[in-house]
């Protein structure tokens, strides 16, 4: 009988299996790919325990790998990862500064070549202010007002503001320009403003392409909102931070400094020798919008953000704007809308926001009204525009917030 046939108590014991007397390891690398590179992996087969210094022989080398995942040590005959592409150095254009009297440029020192005149910077600022020449200036004070400010140190010398009307003089004072962007222009989102990027990204729109790698003013920039994103965005050789208040454009150059857009040591070496950097992408100006310290047909684009309404002359530093813009050149801002009248169309806005001013300025007694602020109409905007010679005008409305644009004729052929 066979061994099947006999039942299971009485069948013999089956052979043991044999065992290999040695067993091969194979290694399989993986291919790296250009693209996603890899480690070059091994595998081996299951080994008998005793087998220790044959294994530890067909291990492949380990190939090691840094935290962000590039390879320390390629593989022979790996493909290397592709160069990063170079980037394009940024072209740097000179401020095109100018004597705020002759309205002529100034050399690298600030010196006006026309009439002498001489303008220095403190703390990183110029001041180009009609009567801030360094030598025509008289150190002694001559009013009660300049022998008051004289006793306060710089940063809080705004504490006495220097001009006397009241949308300029409230923007003098060091605690709105500390207050400024940590809450006080957040509650312009009340009025339909949509906040700083979206206006940017108006701003952006109107401004390019004319003006990529040329000079950008940021006009009334008080605290830099936007300036630092002139400057970050890449798109302009130079931006100009020009304000009249002293303590906005300490406090601009500070939030500037910290984001790491001031070259603080090339600043300062700068100043020790009152000397203008020609290659700054940015520079702070204290200047009047009403005589704007550049020279004509100079600036790729001016930026008013939430301004205006502040200008005590408006009509005077629109013409300046106007002046200082190559041909071609834009200019744009927003501010606050007169509230609309129902159904009624632009022209009967216009007269009724007129008649609304004139009523104020008797009962108040002076010009722009009892605060000094002054809220626009879209007919009064274009109007403006088209009286300082701009074209193109366009807007864009929302709630209470008018967004503005114009441009300055192209040159003639």
């Amino acid at each position: 009988p066979t061994d099947a046939s006999l039942p299971r108590a009485q069948r013999p014991p089956r052979p043991a299996p044999r065992v290999l007397a040695s067993m091969t390891t194979t290694a399989v690398t993986v291919a790296l790919a250009p693209a996603a590179p890899h480690v070059a992996a091994t595998r081996r087969h299951p080994q008998p325990t005793p087998n220790r210094r044959a294994r530890a022989g067909v291990v492949a080398k380990a190939v090691e790998i840094e935290p962000d995942g590039v390879l320390d040590d390629m593989p022979e005959g790996a493909p290397s990862p592709p160069a990063p592409e170079p980037i394009a150095a940024r072209t740097v254009s000179r401020a095109p500064l100018a004597c705020p009297v002759s309205l002529q440029a100034l050399d690298d020192a600030g010196y006006s070549p026309r009439n002498g005149l001489r303008y220095g910077k403190t703390d990183g600022i110029w001041d180009l202010t009609i009567g801030a020449a360094t030598n025509a200036r008289s150190s002694e004070p001559v009013s009660l007002r300049d022998l008051a400010r004289s006793f306060l140190p710089p940063e809080l010398r705004g504490l006495i503001p220097t001009s006397s009307y009241l949308g300029t003089s409230t923007f003098e004072t060091p605690q709105v320009a500390f207050a400024y962007e940590r809450g006080w222009r957040d509650s312009f989102a009340r009025a339909g403003f949509p906040g700083p990027d979206e206006e940017f990204r108006l701003a952006q729109a109107n401004l390019l392409p004319f003006a990529a790698g040329k000079c950008v003013v940021d006009a009334s920039c008080g605290s830099g909102l936007f300036t630092r994103r002139f400057v970050k965005s890449g798109n302009y050789g130079c931006v100009v931070a020009l304000d009249f208040s002293d303590a906005m454009l300490r406090q601009a150059r500070t939030f500037a400094t910290e984001e790491g857009l001031v070259d603080t040591e090339a600043s300062s070496a700068d100043e020790a020798s009152n000397f203008m950097t020609s290659c700054s992408d940015l520079l702070f100006v204290r200047a009047d919008i009403a005589r704007i310290p550049m020279t004509s047909d100079s600036v790729g684009g001016v930026h008013a953000g939430a301004a205006i309404h502040c200008w005590p002359q408006p009509r005077e530093a629109v013409a300046e704007i106007a002046r200082v813009l190559e041909p071609g050149g834009a200019f744009c801002g927003t501010t606050f809308l007169t509230p609309q009248l129902p159904f009624a169309d632009d022209e009967t806005q216009q007269r009724v926001d007129a008649a609304m001013r004139e009523l104020q300025a008797a009962v108040v007694g002076r010009a722009g009204g009892a605060r000094g602020f002054r809220q626009w109409n879209k007919k009064d905007l274009r109007d403006l525009c088209v009286e300082c010679g701009l074209v193109d005008f366009e807007c864009d409305i929302r709630g209470g917030f008018i967004f503005f644009s114009a441009r300055k004729p192209a040159a003639v052929a």
